[in-house]
């Protein structure tokens, strides 16, 4: 009897995602990642407990890639350079954006570490912005939660289909139009204009 082929972590990971690239994420089975690494199945149970647990550290991957695109500096304002950077993901890595935002059973835990992480990351826009780094703690809360139910809805839009070859400028547009109507609103909040 043969030895077993032992993987590291990190092999089994970056296999099932390019699975998970050249596929989609319904692709990235055990059977296929040993295939694909000339093994058993055994091979990956023994490094990890689930096929679920693989699909949770691909999550976890996907999150890194995505926090790279939304630091890029598209553009002079750096709020609106996060919002290009989601739909530029869901566009350019559509799977990846499923394995994030739209795949069932996805960990509520995971989930809520990824939207604390991009309030800090908006946080740190709203401070650095002088035209709006006097809002209070509740207005940039109200801010964060109708420009994510936006961005959130167009990135969905694109990686789905919806929306087809779409441009940069048009995505640019799109968030910066959407993103002046809230702006402005929150504006109005912070000047007592309108009830809270």
């Amino acid at each position: 009897m043969g030895r077993r082929p032992k993987f590291k972590k990190e092999e089994i990971l970056n296999c099932a995602y390019e699975i998970l690239n050249e596929k989609s994420l319904k692709e990235v089975t055990a059977r296929n990642i040993a295939n694909k690494l000339g093994c058993s199945t055994i091979a990956i149970y023994s490094t990890f407990e689930s096929m679920e647990e693989v699909k949770n550290e691909l999550s976890k991957m996907a999150k890194k890639k995505l926090f790279e695109y939304t630091q890029v500096e598209y553009t002079n304002l750096e709020i609106l350079n996060i919002g290009i950077g989601v739909c530029l993901f869901a566009k350019e890595e559509s799977d990846l954006f499923r394995t994030i935002f739209l795949r069932e059973g996805l960990p509520q835990a995971f989930l809520f570490d990824v939207m604390s992480d991009f309030r800090k990351l908006i946080g740190k826009g709203f401070k650095k912005n002088k035209k709006y780094s006097h809002f209070d703690e509740e207005v940039v809360e109200w801010t964060i939660k109708k420009g994510w139910y936006y961005t959130f809805g167009y990135a969905t839009m694109i990686c789905t289909g919806f929306y087809t070859n779409l441009e940069f400028t048009t995505i640019e547009e799109t968030l910066l139009e959407m993103g002046q109507i809230i702006m402005d609103e929150a504006q109005k909040k912070m000047e007592g204009k309108n009830e809270f």
